[in-house]
């Protein structure tokens, strides 16, 4: 019932691949949807590393934070490059692969 009334169905879902984010997903709309992933991903970082170490952990946060922010184009030019190489995958999945090959875990 509530899928009639916002007009949303599921049979129209659709799963939002690195190929539909790059096909359908304005640049401007892209670059602020991975900004969230960076974020929430340093945030998993945090949480883990703090709770592993019982009292908090930032370096790999930060590696995170760097990885991505020193030089956002590059990193723009690295992350669509990934999503286009491997367009039926989800963007975090990518993301968190790119950031656990420089980051570590």
């Amino acid at each position: 019932m509530i899928g009639i009334v916002v007009g949303v169905s599921p049979s129209y879902a659709t799963d939002m691949t690195a190929g539909l984010i790059m096909k359908e997903m304005p640049a401007g709309e892209r670059a602020a949807y991975v900004m969230g992933i960076v974020e929430g991903l340093a945030y998993a970082r945090f949480r883990k590393d703090t709770l592993a170490a019982g009292e908090k952990r930032t370096a790999g946060m930060r590696c995170i934070y760097d990885w991505f922010y020193k030089d956002t184009t590059a990193s723009f030019d690295r992350i669509e490059t990934a999503f286009q190489q491997y367009p039926e995958h989800f963007p975090s999945t990518l993301l968190a692969t790119m950031i656990k090959k420089k980051c570590d875990e």
